[in-house]
């Protein structure tokens, strides 16, 4: 029951947001001799070059840096967070992560410090939570990392305890346990928990990442594995690379190649790219030859291999490097920007 309301409370910001992410989400980052800025998907002038690096927008707003910090813009241009922070991470659910002397902390979206950064590391919020790291010293020498979970307010909600956590995902967080004997932490266990800190998988696996469509990729022993939420082994993989499900699609490797296999671990796109990444938009990046180009999820090739760099479609477009130029490309490889010359 917490866990769907933790759910249909990460749909309902989302939802929230929408209309403020949807005009500025689409608009692309760009690199000229002038600096970064950004262009729509047609490729025209959207945010003057002006920066010495920009990431992308997320829920409306782009990390910028200048004169060495950074901040956060609107879809204007116009700094929402002033440049004064040493590192910053896109927004995810209201909250941005942000770095400062060599501490992290949050701002959410009006440019609001609402978490001082005070933390030795942390993660992105989701629903409600972010996994924070604190740094504690015994017998004045010996420091002992705990990770453990705030609210919107700062508050300590589940309390620091694990080796490592990470952001919740569909309700659950997959969290690190073990012990530790002066320096060293023994028994090192991953398990999943809920928003109340409870343990809904036990700890058990020697490694593992949070789920995705509803599965999620572990280690037991020297089994690879896709569980369930309820902790139940759904396949093995027998790959020496696996990465979680995209859009249905899983890329594994056997240390040569790469392909696909789909949710029920059938090897539906052969072993036959040098490099792959996820799909996104329908579309995966492969590289065969050293050239990259795009295949779709029955591994047609969509888009031929003649890209020394290739990035994931969002909002219709990707970016890719030809001839040594960055450009934008469409579904179907039409350049839609293309970096000036010098």
């Amino acid at each position: 029951m917490k866990r769907a309301a933790c759910l249909a409370g990460c749909l309902i910001l989302l939802a929230a947001g929408e209309k403020l992410r949807a005009q500025p989400e689409a608009l692309l980052p760009i690199a000229t001799p002038k600096g970064y800025g950004f262009v729509t998907p047609d490729g025209e002038l959207a945010i003057a070059p002006r920066f010495e690096r920009v990431l992308v927008f997320s829920e409306g707003r782009a990390g910028a840096r200048l004169d060495g910090q950074w901040g956060f813009i609107d879809a204007e241009g116009q700094w929402i967070v002033p440049p004064q922070y040493e590192q910053v991470f896109p927004y995810q659910h209201g909250y941005a992560r942000v770095r400062r002397n060599g501490r992290w902390g949050f701002v959410d979206l009006n440019g609001q410090e609402t978490i001082p950064p005070t933390y030795e590391a942390a993660q992105d919020f989701s629903c409600g939570l972010a996994p924070v790291a604190v740094v504690r010293k015994a017998f004045g020498i010996m420091r002992r990392t705990r990770w453990g979970f705030v609210n919107a307010r700062g508050q300590m909600i589940i309390p620091p305890q694990f080796t490592r956590a990470l952001s919740f995902s569909e309700g659950l967080a997959a969290v690190e346990v073990g012990t530790q004997t002066l320096m060293v932490t023994t028994g090192r266990k991953w398990g999943f928990i809920d928003t109340t800190g409870h343990w809904v998988i036990p700890p058990r696996f020697s490694s593992a990442r949070n789920f995705s469509e509803g599965l999620a990729l572990v280690r037991a022993g020297k089994r690879t594995l896709f569980i369930n939420q309820a902790g139940e082994p759904v396949f093995e993989v027998p790959y020496r690379q696996v990465y979680s499900f995209v859009e249905g699609r899983a890329r594994v490797s056997d240390g040569k190649r790469w392909g696909f296999i789909d949710r029920s671990g059938q090897l539906v796109i052969p072993l036959q790219f040098e490099q792959a990444l996820d799909f996104s938009e329908g579309l995966a990046a492969v590289r065969l030859e050293g050239r990259w180009g795009y295949i779709d999820r029955e591994g047609n090739l969509m888009i031929p291999p003649r890209y020394e760099q290739a990035h994931a479609f969002r909002h219709g477009v990707a970016l890719v490097a030809a001839n040594g130029r960055l450009q934008y490309i469409d579904r179907v490889g039409r350049v839609r920007w293309q970096r000036p010359r010098p």
